[in-house]
This record gives structure tokens, C-alpha cells and sequence, in this order.
């Protein structure tokens, strides 16, 4: 029998290259006082932002430079209630759309950003939509765009947590594949990662249900075969919209199935170093995969989870029948084969451990992995 559960996802998705030109007939219904977030380089939001000022949107620009931290959220949200805005428009990778996505809800809820966190703050519960909010991500990977939580980092504790609800969820998401075309390969390739992360944590995670599985089922190979070609032809429109798609899914389906210890560790030193997120989820993917599939061999009970990981190499490979084993080593070199940097030093493994396990993205795992084996995960990961 089927079991119960609940699926959350954005009002309204608009995909395609080139939608991004219609952002002025999109956005002007939701309201004409809009905040735009953008990231390091506004310079790329130039035609977005004259299309909205275009059909009558008066636009006021905050540039976001880095992950968003408490403090920077709290002053974003000090300066949109000066200007006043009735709806803001997120356009830049995963940092971009969680900072907006976390002032938008706080606009509407108030209070501090730490009233709502998870494992730091008071987890206070979220209760009043978002003020209307557009997401037009520029990257193919965090699937911001599609999840009901933003992610804040607090370097007092060195930690990186969410405010999470599924009325954060955004009214609008533009996604233009286009628009990813001027990322470097090794962005390109880490952000990509990430949403092929996104799409196997959530199909092997405890709460996976029928809905996530068909999104991660249809994604993973659209990662495995478009990925490498969006590296060395930045152009290949194709490779970049089976990127964007798949993205967009593996929010949706982190959204509602959760993750596990590829994202735990990634939370952890995403609060403790300067490593991109992607880079991270690249190189703990097949370390993390490697110690479930022995955690769950030597656990009674455990093939229902070892036989998603054996659909996973199918996904990956296009080979039905393919051996876990064989799959997760495909799976080591492909990732070894593309434009991805080495992880610098890492902090005191033991406070990265406990670090991890104090996430919530370890709820999902598909089984309780020891200290030890998180050691060896990291140890092997330092070691590559």
C-alpha cells in the first residue's frame, strides 16, 4: 500500500530559455515596490531589472556577496523595511535566493531570523506566508528555487542551519537555462553535483515517498548524461536545460524527503570553512555512499535501501542489473573526470563529526552510521 505523506512545492514554475525576458509581465501582478537581491556581479541582472522597470516596477537593488549570515539578513531586512517592498525578486545562486527567501519571510512574520532557526536558535514555529517572493536562479544546482527552507550561517558557532517552512515557499519561479551559460566549468561542475546530491540523498532517504521517487528517477540521468557536456561546451543549451530541470526536481525532492550525510557533512564544514557547498557535496557523494551501503549490509533488514542504491547505478550508467559496487565506482570516476578543485585542510575531525550529526539533514539517512564510519568517511575524503 502506498504510504501517507505531503508534497510542497512553488505557486507557479515558468521554464524555458529565454523566459526570463517576460520577468516584467510576470513579476508586476504581484506588485510594483519590488527589493531585488542579486549576487557579486548586478551587472548580470542589467536586462531583468530594466524589463521590470519596463512594465511599471519600481526596482530597489541589494547585492549579496558570500553565503548570508544572521547578521547580514538582519540588516537586508533593517533596509527593506525602509524602502517598503511588496514583492522581491531573487535572481543568483543558492546564497542569493536563501537570503531573499529568509527576508521575505521575515517581512511578514518579523521577529529575529534566530527565533526561527533549527539546532541554534528557538525553532519557533513560522505561521504567516511570505511576502510574495520570485526566484530566478542563475546556477543549476542548489534547487533553492524549490525548497521551503534558507539556510543561514552563524560564524559565532561556527554553524550552518535553516528556518524552514513550507509558507517560504516562493510565489514565482523563473527558470531560463540560458542563464547559467556563463559559468565557469568548475562551478558548472560543483553545483551540478550538488543537484545530483539532491536527487540521490532523497531516494535512498527514510522519507522518500512516491512523488520524490519519480523526480529523482527522472533527474539522476539527466545529471549522468549532460553534466561533462555543459563542462566543456558552456554553450550546449540541451546540457544546460536537463541541468536546470534537474535542479529544480532535486529541491523539490530535498523539500519533501529530505537528504543525509553527503549534506550533513556539508552543513558542518559549510560552518566551519570556506569550501563551496557544492565542492563539498562532490567530494563526500561516493565516500557517504560507500559507508551506507556497508552500514546497511551489515543491518538486518537493510536491502529495501540497497536496492535503491542498486537503481541508482542503473540511473547513472543506463545499465539495468548493474552492481551497487559497480555503479558507485562509475560514479567515482565520472566525478573524478570533471573540473572539480581538491578540498583544502579540514578543521578538528571530531568537531566536524559532532557537527554533522547535529544537522538535520542526518534525519534522512537510510541508516545510523557510527562515529567510526563517519571518521573513515572524512579521513577518505581528506586523503583524495
Amino acid at each position: 500500500m502506498t504510504p501517507a505523506f505531503e508534497f510542497a512545492a512553488p505557486n507557479r514554475v515558468v521554464f524555458g530559455c529565454g523566459r526570463a525576458q517576460e520577468i516584467g509581465s510576470l513579476v508586476r501582478p504581484l506588485g510594483e515596490r519590488c527589493l531585488m537581491f542579486t549576487g557579486g556581479r548586478p551587472e548580470r541582472s542589467a536586462a531583468v531589472i530594466a524589463a521590470l522597470q519596463l512594465a511599471g516596477v519600481n526596482v530597489e537593488v541589494i547585492t549579496v556577496r558570500g553565503e548570508p549570515t544572521f547578521d547580514r539578513v538582519r540588516g537586508h531586512v533593517a533596509a527593506a523595511l525602509v524602502y517598503g517592498p511588496d514583492v522581491v525578486v531573487a535572481m543568483g545562486g543558492g546564497s542569493v535566493i536563501d537570503t531573499a527567501k529568509a527576508v521575505a519571510m521575515l517581512l511578514a512574520q518579523g521577529g529575529d531570523p534566530m527565533d526561527y532557526a533549527e539546532v541554534i536558535g528557538r525553532g519557533l514555529p513560522i505561521t504567516i506566508p511570505s511576502v510574495p517572493w520570485v526566484a530566478i536562479p542563475t546556477t543549476a544546482g542548489a534547487g533553492a528555487e524549490a525548497t521551503r527552507n534558507a539556510v543561514l550561517v552563524e560564524p559565532s558557532q561556527q554553524a550552518k542551519v535553516s528556518l524552514r517552512s513550507h509558507l517560504m515557499l516562493p510565489s514565482l519561479v523563473v527558470i531560463d537555462p540560458e542563464l547559467t551559460v556563463s559559468l565557469p566549468p568548475s562551478v558548472t561542475a560543483a553545483t551540478g553535483l550538488d543537484a545530483l546530491s539532491q536527487l540521490i540523498e532523497p531516494y535512498v532517504s527514510i522519507k522518500a515517498n512516491p512523488a520524490t521517487d519519480a523526480l529523482c528517477r527522472a533527474g539522476i540521468p539527466l545529471v549522468a548524461r549532460s553534466l561533462r557536456r555543459a563542462c566543456e561546451d558552456p554553450g550546449d543549451l540541451t546540457a544546460r536545460s536537463d541541468l536546470a530541470l534537474a535542479a529544480w526536481w532535486s529541491g523539490m525532492a530535498l523539500a519533501n524527503a529530505g537528504l543525509g550525510a553527503v549534506h550533513g557533512f556539508a552543513g558542518a564544514l559549510g560552518g566551519m570553512t570556506d569550501a563551496p557547498h557544492g565542492l563539498l557535496c562532490a567530494r563526500f557523494l561516493v565516500p557517504v555512499c560507500r559507508a551506507n551501503v556497508a552500514a546497511l549490509r551489515a543491518k538486518p533488514g537493510g536491502e529495501p535501501a540497497l536496492f535503491r542504491y542498486a537503481d541508482v547505478g542503473a540511473l547513472l550508467t543506463g545499465k539495468a542489473g548493474i552492481s551497487i559496487d559497480d555503479g558507485l565506482d562509475w560514479l567515482a570516476a565520472w566525478i573524478d573526470s570533471l573540473p572539480l578543485p581538491r578540498l583544502s585542510a579540514m578543521p578538528d575531525r571530531d568537531a566536524v563529526i559532532t557537527a554533522a550529526l547535529r544537522t538535520s539533514s542526518m534525519k534522512g539517512n537510510p541508516v545510523a552510521l557510527e562515529r567510526s564510519m563517519l571518521a573513515e568517511v572524512l579521513a577518505s575524503v581528506i586523503a583524495a
